[in-house]
Parts: structure tokens; sequence; C-alpha cells
């Protein structure tokens, strides 16, 4: 939700909204009693009903009979015999795309418009359409494939199959022995519908459905489909080698994700994508974005300062939210409001529930060096628990908890439109960075982690499944809670050589029992300055015993470059192979922009490596592009 006139955020625009709010629309909308009776809202779809699956269709709302001037903003939402799903929140454009895809049936299509122009907002009813989608397939055992949008994905249907059992589509190079497959979901007496990507450009592949459950598999006719060409706005500059060949049980994760990042103030264009182990392209988001996290099953995640959105393999929205509406929320909720989203950090969680970092900064007089005369402005970070129609459910601030008189370790500045800072206050030239949140997860005990690369710790935050008081449960870093079983010597303080420094992508790979398996990124910025500007970027895996605050370095693998920011970590496990690791070496200039995807082996030696021709935020590797190896 925006102010008449606004489009950014200002000092004076949260002044004026978020103090005088007193009507907080989300979840069931509540419609305010003193509408204006001659107020009339439409819902008009660009196709009429019927249509198949895979169509897309423009939904427009209108509003008649409103004063002149007035804004109205908007939320649409598409419920399926009765499971309601919101998929754009308020927000100012009337109208919004629809593909439905996945499932056939009589969908019911809602708006909810609301009068924005003066508080408190007027809140119209619903007004809903029912829209029947019919499926490709309609009997059991057949199949076919067709085109979508995105020249490297198709839309595989199969008819319906056995209750109880599984249908998942597996599909290979046409001549090739090795084969991917995508998501399974469960049968029903509907249509079975898969977005198959994965594959290279201009290239024959065959796909079959396959059916399977308890001591049953059954597999349907081939198919075959060839994949369009990579489109010519494809970033011409943007390629991946090889450096370090694969050996044979990298075949088993064939995938390559790169979260290759936009770049600001330079004409450059850069696009997230993935690559097989020679390098090739096999996928593609067709534009810029910073993708946060690939999820099970496909869809991804997308963040900017303003907008939360999540996508198909196609490139297609599937639900988005914004900060100002979010905003509401807070505030209806008596916690602080955000300046914008935190990009750096998505997850959906187990229960559906979507986990994401928020900004924002307070000017202090008191802490960081700020005075009555020369105040500061220090940047911090909320953490989000949203539910699946991404309404707020829990939140956690950072000034609340955290000691605002610890510094960021090296004195970190944020200026304005720099990368990987967000918004802050337009009256002072520079914010002090304090925390940097880059990563959060949640935990098997139902709390959460969040990894704070000014700070050089990872935290532990009461969560308690939605019931926690956000409280700090412990500290991992130089000068935290932990203390090292076995902590390689080397130069500078050695309190903070052996420990991660302005880490990236901090995570629990595996947490059974007391022992759990804990990897992050080692940019080493704290330890690289203190060792005279040497020391490369290290990928580290730790052992974790939180009952006794100890951890044992498994790995600290020297990666042979030194990654100023950005960067990633992941276990890569199969059932014939042993334990090797990726590391995502994500900002190098080698002299040019570089990153480099680094795979190790249990004792650390460099094993296989790509090397792109841009930064890339996270880069990870997967089976396909439906399991992504996250933990």
């Amino acid at each position: 939700m925006l102010c008449p006139g606004s489009m950014l955020r200002t000092r004076m625009f949260s002044a004026c909204l978020w103090a005088l709010i007193a009507l907080t629309v989300f979840g069931n909308v509540a419609v305010a009693a003193n509408h204006t009776p001659s107020v009339t809202v439409n819902l008009n779809p660009s196709i009429p009903s019927p249509e198949l699956l895979n169509s897309s269709i423009t939904w427009t709302a209108t509003v008649t009979g409103g004063q002149q001037g007035h804004i109205y903003d908007f939320q649409f939402s598409a419920a399926l015999q009765g499971q309601n799903q919101m998929v754009r929140d308020f927000d100012l454009p009337n109208s919004f795309v629809w593909t439905p895809w996945q499932v056939e049936g009589t969908y019911v299509v809602s708006v909810v418009a609301r009068d924005i122009s003066t508080i408190p907002f007027t809140v119209y009813p619903p007004m809903s359409v029912q829209y029947v989608i019919r499926p490709i397939v309609t009997n059991n055992g057949q199949s076919a494939v067709n085109l979508t949008n995105h020249p490297l994905v198709a839309l595989f249907s199969a008819g319906p199959c056995t209750v109880g059992h599984s249908m998942r589509v597996r599909f290979k190079q046409t001549g090739s022995a090795a084969s991917m497959i995508t998501n399974a979901v469960p049968c029903s007496s509907s249509s079975s519908n898969f977005l198959v990507a994965g594959m290279l450009p201009s290239t024959q592949y065959q796909m079959q459905w396959e059916e399977f459950g308890a001591n049953y598999l059954n597999d349907g006719p081939e198919q075959t489909f060839t994949t369009g060409p990579l489109p010519p706005n494809f970033p011409l500059a943007q390629h991946v080698t090889v450096t370090i060949p694969p050996t044979q049980h990298d075949s088993y994760f064939p995938v390559t994700l790169w979260h290759f990042l936009p770049e600001i103030g330079i004409p450059y264009v850069y696009w997230p994508t993935a690559t097989d182990l020679s390098g090739n392209v096999i996928w593609y988001y067709p534009g810029q974005g910073i993708m946060t996290r690939m999820e099970p099953g496909g869809n991804f995640f997308k963040l900017s300062n303003v907008y939360l959105t999540e996508y198909d393999l196609a490139g297609r929205i599937t639900i988005q939210t914004n900060v100002n509406i979010l905003n509401e929320q807070l505030t209806a909720k008596g916690y602080p409001i955000l300046d914008s989203f935190n990009t750096h950090e998505t997850r959906r969680l187990a229960n559906g529930n979507v986990l994401v970092l928020g900004s924002r900064d307070v000017v202090s007089t008191q802490y960081q060096g700020g005075t009555q005369q020369d105040p500061v402005d220090i940047i911090g970070d909320e953490i989000l628990v949203l539910d699946h129609n991404l309404q707020l459910l829990w939140a956690w601030d950072s000034f609340a908890h955290q000691d605002l008189s610890r510094e960021a370790t090296m004195h970190d500045l944020c200026f304005h439109n720099a990368g990987g800072c967000p918004p802050f206050n337009v009256h002072f030239a520079t914010a002090h960075d304090w925390l940097h949140s880059n990563a959060a997860q949640m935990t098997s005990d139902g709390n959460i982690i969040v990894s704070e690369r000014s700070q050089d710790w990872v935290l532990k935050i009461n969560y308690g499944n939605g019931h926690g008081d956000g409280h700090i449960m412990w500290r991992m870093g130089p000068y935290g809670d932990f203390t090292m079983t076995n902590p390689p010597q080397g130069c500078g303080d050695p309190n903070v050589f052996p420990w991660f420094t302005h880490q990236h992508d901090a995570a629990f790979q595996t947490q059974m029992g007391t022992a759990e398996i804990f990897t992050v990124f080692d940019d080493g910025n704290l330890r690289h300055q203190q060792c005279g500007g040497t020391g490369n970027s290290r990928g580290i895996v730790l052992t974790v015993s939180e009952p006794t605050l100890k951890v044992t370095a498994l790995v600290e693998a020297d990666l042979g470059q030194f990654s100023f920011a950005l960067g990633s970590a992941q276990q890569l496990s199969s059932p014939s192979y042993p334990v090797f690791y990726n590391f995502g070496n994500g900002l190098l200039t080698l002299p040019a922009y570089a990153a480099q995807a680094t795979e190790t082996d249990a004792q650390g030696n460099i094993v296989f490596q790509l090397q792109s021709t841009q930064w890339s935020y996270r880069t990870y590797r997967q089976q396909n592009l439906y399991t992504p190896t996250l933990p």
C-alpha cells in the first residue's frame, strides 16, 4: 500500500501512514461498515471460462461509483475446493496474471478493494467469480507434453492415477542413458501436471510419467519434446567454465544453480541460471533479480527492497506481498515497521510458512559513537515468519534483543544505493552496517539461527515454534559462547583465526542427537585483515554440541581465493559415495568479475570446480531443479 503520490517510503511517508493506521487488513479481510453504498467492484478475466490448464489469464478489477481522485489498492486470491490461496496482496495495480497449471477444477477467483485515500481505509466486500480450468489429459495412462512461455521448460500432463500412489516425470536427452526426475505429486482422480526443467537449449528430450508406490512402479509411453534456443537477450557476458574436471560421483549432483546478481550503475545484465557440470545453461530466470532460495518442488523466491515474490520454473508469479502491507500487519501486532526487505534470505518452512528477513534503521545519540550533536544512523534487522498466504504470524526485532553498544567488528558502513545495503535514513550519508544478517534457518527444535556478517556471529533465537520470546540462546563465532576443541593455529588473534568471520550461508546440515553438522562459508574478512591482507576464504564444516557449547572442526578448506563478500556452503551426500562439500566463492576478481563453485572432499582438498564470469550470491549443487540440497 502506498500513500497517494508516493512510490518509495520516506520518513515523512512513514510518519503519516503508520502513526495513523486504525484499520489493518489481512487474512480474512474485514469489511468497513462505512463503505459508500454506490461503489461497485467488478472483476473480469481476459479469457472467458472455461480454459485449459497452463493458460495465462489476466484478471482486472474496476471500481465504479467512487469519488473522483480517490486511490484504491487490491488483493487477489484463488480458491479451489474451499482452499483459498492469496496470490497478490494489497497493491496499487488493479490486475494480475494468473496461470493455473497444476490442478483442474472450478476455481473461485476473488478481489478485495480498498479506498486508501483517507484513514481509516474503506474496505469493500469481496467480489468473486467462478472460473473453470479444464485438464489437458483426462484418461488414465495417457500423457501429453506442451510448450510454456519458457523455451527450456515443458508442461507434462498425465491422466489420473491410483490413489495412494505418487506420480513423477523422468526425462533424458534423446540417446542418453542419464536421466533426471521431477518432483512427485500424490495420485488422485484429477490429472497430474509437471513443469519439466533442467534441459539444454535446442535439444530433443524423451520424457514419461512414472507411477510408484509400495512395491509398485509403472511407467507410461515416452513423449518427445524439443527445447527452444536461448533468447536473443540472454546475457552475452554470462559464461561458466570448468577449471577442475568432475569425477564419477559428481553425476549424482549434475545441476549447479548460480544466484547471479544484477549490477548497480553499469549496463551489464545477469540472470539467475542453472548449468550442467560442463557449464552449459540448462535453466534460467528470464530477468534480473536477487534469488534467495529454490524450494523443494521447483518454485523459488526473489526479493527486492519492496517486494517478496515466489515464481514457478517458467518464471511466472505464484504469490507476492510487499513491505507496505506487512508494515500494516507489524503495526497491528505492536512490532516496529520495516524500511525494506533485507534481500538476503527467504525460506519456505516445512509447515508451509515462510521465513524472511527485513531491515530497519534507528538514529542513535548514545551508541556506536552517536552524540546529541552528532547522531549516527544504525541499520538492524527483523525476522518475520509468515503463513502460506504471506500474512504475518511472528516477528523478531534485533534492536529489542541485541546489545547496541557492540559495534560491527570491522566498523562496516552502508552507503545509499550501494550493493548489499538496504535503504536507510536519507538525512545521513552513511549508516552503521551493524548486523548485515544474510542467512536464517529453522532448527530441528523449533528455533531459528541467523548469521550476522558484521558481528562475525551466528545467533540462535528463541522462536519456540511461534511461541518464543525471541531471546538469544547462544552466539557462535569469535568471542562467542562456544569453544573449539581443535582450533587450527595461524596469524592474528588466536580467538579469531579458527572461526568464521563476515560469513555467509551458515546452516545445520544434519541435526541428530548432540552431534550436529554445521557448514558455513568463511569469507574471512577480519582474519584476512589481521593477517596483513593475506589468506583466502575458507569452507568450514563443524560438529556442534549445543548442550556443552563445544564445536570440533572437521574441515577448514582453503578455497584458493579471497571473497570479500557473498558465498554459500552445503554438504553433498549420496548413498554410493563418501560425503563431499560444495562452497560458493561468490565475489572474486580474477582479474574480472568471477565466482567459483568449489567442491572439496572430507579432507578439504579441492576436487571439482566451475568458474563463472559474474558474481554469484549463492551457488548450489543439486540433483535436479526440484530437490535443492538445503538443510
